[in-house]
């Protein structure tokens, strides 16, 4: 058995794609550490099916799960009223964000 640290960043509403790479990698959370680096959100069509499984993969085996650029970017565009920051976010993938 060999115990490795996976370190994946920018899954970006890939969910196949993100657990294809866990599969591939043998990853086991019993034994391996896993660190997410961000953009979890944002031009894939899973966006939400990602943050679920980032959520419970960190309550369930303690994952390290970083925000990344388009993580912020979505925050600050619920949370501010302005425009500017929305159109920011919907024009770099946050419309696939909302239909998820």
């Amino acid at each position: 058995m060999s115990i490795k640290t996976l370190v994946i960043s920018d899954i970006h509403g890939c969910y196949d794609e993100f657990n294809f790479l866990l599969h591939k990698t043998k990853y086991t959370p019993e034994n391996d550490k896993l660190i997410l680096l961000g953009d979890y959100i944002d031009r894939g069509q899973k966006s939400k099916q990602v943050v679920e499984q980032v959520i419970n993969l960190q309550n369930e085996w303690g994952i390290v799960a970083l925000k990344g650029n388009h993580d912020d970017m979505f925050v600050a565009a619920i949370n501010n009223d302005s425009e500017e920051l929305d159109a920011q976010w919907l024009n770099n993938g946050g419309f696939q964000t909302v239909e998820s």
